[in-house]
């Protein structure tokens, strides 16, 4: 699998993300466009404001990880809750031959073997997670999953999907933590990715 390194998801977490206070909630509409893209985004579930702030600074992250990816322009950032820091990131490597390499499932890979404790974390992707996604994000435990691009989006950009989308598999699961789940998180910088390809 290609991941960016350590040094590289460090550089970007610096160069995207201040320090989180979490007594610190976000000032009403005084931030320009990350006050829009704070609004802008559906929050549901637990999302304390200083965590909706680490996300929404996350997010470039994960779009640099899509980027990097050859194929399909996927990403996720693995962004610790208490802290607001990006700890890991994967994109898509699907076109390596194991098609079941989406950036989620490859996040979750990285950061079990990485010792990452799920529950603690939530992961901010470019686009909506698919089922399979989804049901690995359940399976891992995370806190929470943010996401850019609406999978509703992309079947209208005639991106391949299998139209069952996050919530639902969230909502499905017995005798599992659900995942808080926050949509169309920056979106402004996610469907370019995917309208770009039209």
């Amino acid at each position: 699998m290609t991941f960016l390194s350590r040094r590289r998801v460090l550089s970007l977490t610096a160069a995207t993300a201040a320090p989180l206070s979490l007594t610190r909630a976000m000032p009403a509409r005084s931030r320009g466009a990350d006050a829009d893209a704070y609004a802008d985004a559906g929050w549901a579930g637990e999302w304390p404001p200083p965590l909706r702030e680490a996300v929404l600074r996350a997010m470039p992250a994960a779009v640099e990880y899509a980027r990097a990816a050859a194929k399909w322009p996927y990403g996720a950032v693995l962004v610790d809750a208490a802290t607001g820091a990006v700890v890991a990131g994967a994109g898509n490597t699907g076109e390596s031959g194991d098609l079941t390499a989406h950036a989620e499932t490859n996040l979750v890979r990285e950061a079990l073997a990485g010792g990452f404790e799920l529950s603690e974390h939530v992961v901010v992707a470019t686009a909506e997670p698919c089922p399979m996604c989804a049901g690995a994000l359940v399976w891992g435990g995370v806190r929470g999953v943010a996401y850019g691009t609406s999978m509703a989006k992309l079947a209208g950009w005639g991106v391949p999907q299998i139209d069952v989308p996050a919530d639902e598999i969230f909502r499905r699961a017995r005798g599992l933590s659900r995942p808080a789940l926050a949509s169309g998180v920056r979106a402004d910088l996610t469907d370019p990715l995917y309208r770009e390809r039209e």
